[in-house]
Order: C-alpha cells, then sequence, then structure tokens
C-alpha cells in the first residue's frame, strides 16, 4: 500500500524516514543479489555462451558499429524500466521496472565477466571478490558521507553532465577508431560514478518522497553496478599491464 501522506524524505518523521530507508536499501541489497543470481544462471545455462557467440558475429559482420548498436539498444531499455520504475500509480509497474534493469545490466555484464574468466584462467573470483569488496566499501562511505554531513551535493548536477557527455564521447570515438581506453579511463570512471553516489543519495534524501523507495533504490542500484564495473575494469587493466 501506498502511504496516504508521503513526506520529502529529510523532511519525514524520524520512524518514516527509516522505514525508507530500510526498504530502499533491503531492495538495493535484494537488486543485487537477484543480479548476481542472475548472471550466474546464464553462465550455467549456456545463456552467456550464446550472447557471446552473438557479440562475436556482430562484431565480425558489423564491427566497432555493433557496440554502438548494442549501447543505444541498452539505453533503450534502460529508458524503458526507468519509466516503469519511476511509474507512481502502480507499485507492480515499479517493480516490473526494476527486474528488466536487473536483468539489462545482467546481461551487459556478460562479456566483461567472461573476459574475466579466461584472464584468471577459469577463476574469475580473483578479480570479482576484491572488485566486490571494493566496490561496497567505497559505496558504504559515500552514502555515509551523505547522512552523515551537511554538505549539499546538488553542485555535482554540472559536473556529472559534463563529464558524462566527454565520457560518452570517448567510449564512442574509441569504438569507431578501435582503440582501447586502458587504467587511466576506469580510474577516472569510477571517480565520476562516486560523484554520482553522492550526487544521487543527496537527491534521494532531499528531493524524493517517503512512499518512491523503488525509485530509489533503481537509481542507486544501477550507481552501484555501474561503478562495480568499472572497478572490476581496472583490476584487467592493471593485470594486463
Amino acid at each position: 500500500m501506498y502511504e496516504s501522506n508521503p513526506f520529502i524524505v529529510a523532511d519525514a518523521p524520524a520512524a518514516a524516514r527509516a522505514a525508507f530507508y530500510r526498504r530502499t536499501y533491503g531492495l538495493v541489497a535484494a537488486s543485487l543479489v537477484a543480479f548476481g543470481v542472475a548472471l550466474y544462471g546464464m553462465f550455467v545455462s549456456g545463456i552467456a555462451q550464446s550472447v557471446m557467440n552473438g557479440l562475436g558475429s556482430m562484431l565480425g559482420s558489423l564491427g566497432g558499429w555493433s557496440m554502438l548498436l548494442i549501447m543505444l539498444a541498452f539505453w533503450g531499455g534502460s529508458t524503458v524500466a526507468q519509466s516503469l520504475a519511476f511509474n507512481r500509480a502502480s507499485r507492480g509497474s515499479q517493480y516490473l521496472g526494476l527486474g528488466l534493469y536487473i536483468l539489462l545490466q545482467a546481461l551487459i555484464f556478460i562479456p566483461i565477466i567472461a573476459y574475466t574468466a579466461a584472464a584468471t584462467k577459469g577463476n574469475p573470483g580473483e578479480i570479482l571478490v576484491p572488485a566486490c569488496l571494493i566496490t561496497g566499501v567505497l559505496a558504504a562511505g559515500l552514502t555515509a558521507t551523505v547522512f552523515m554531513s551537511s554538505t549539499d551535493f546538488s553542485f555535482l548536477r554540472t559536473v556529472i553532465v559534463i563529464a558524462s557527455f566527454c565520457a560518452l564521447g570517448a567510449i564512442v570515438v574509441s569504438i569507431i577508431a578501435g582503440w582501447t581506453l586502458g587504467a587511466w579511463f576506469s580510474t577516472a570512471m569510477i571517480v565520476l560514478m562516486a560523484s554520482v553516489i553522492l550526487y544521487q543519495t543527496h537527491e534521494i534524501k532531499n528531493t524524493m518522497e517517503t512512499d518512491q523507495h523503488v525509485a530509489a533504490a533503481f537509481v542507486l542500484f544501477s550507481s552501484f553496478v555501474t561503478l562495480l564495473f568499472y572497478v572490476i575494469r581496472l583490476f584487467l587493466d592493471r593485470r594486463d599491464d
């Protein structure tokens, strides 16, 4: 059931605020577990191998343009998922959007997990375990920074928008030109995602209402898994050096 009188989170009574955070971060935790289970299931079932074979065929026929098509498809799917997750008229639609986004992220992670397994000769935990731990510590620290300080992180919005366009431009150019973005790019993206988590946590606290825990979980899950992606990339980049 929706709350009859939702408050802005920061202005809500202590009990309502605590309930919002409990529901939000509980849902983020459940989403991360579902994400891991979905990825594991894809590799065990052979779906991941089929995806990799399909990517190989696309690269063979379309070259770098195939990656741009994949980016556009992911963007389109993410837009639909976000629209559902933010649909305040239907709680079912919100959970559907979050579930769809978890599935999309699992699919996007297949190539980097497959590459990690190959780079570690079948022992991906060698990279994935420390990458997950570092991501968790970073996310927890950044979240605590917002909750324990009175700093207004809204100023990060402009920085994030400009940096995001620069990052997207670098990715597109690298795909078209066939360049490899090394450890410097992964490091820059980790810094960018840290800024995104600070900004988004601040916005959730100060602009969302206490009945929007699914939307809040969607936003945080997106940031956390993107941060994880680039932490894994950094480990792989340093391994290749």
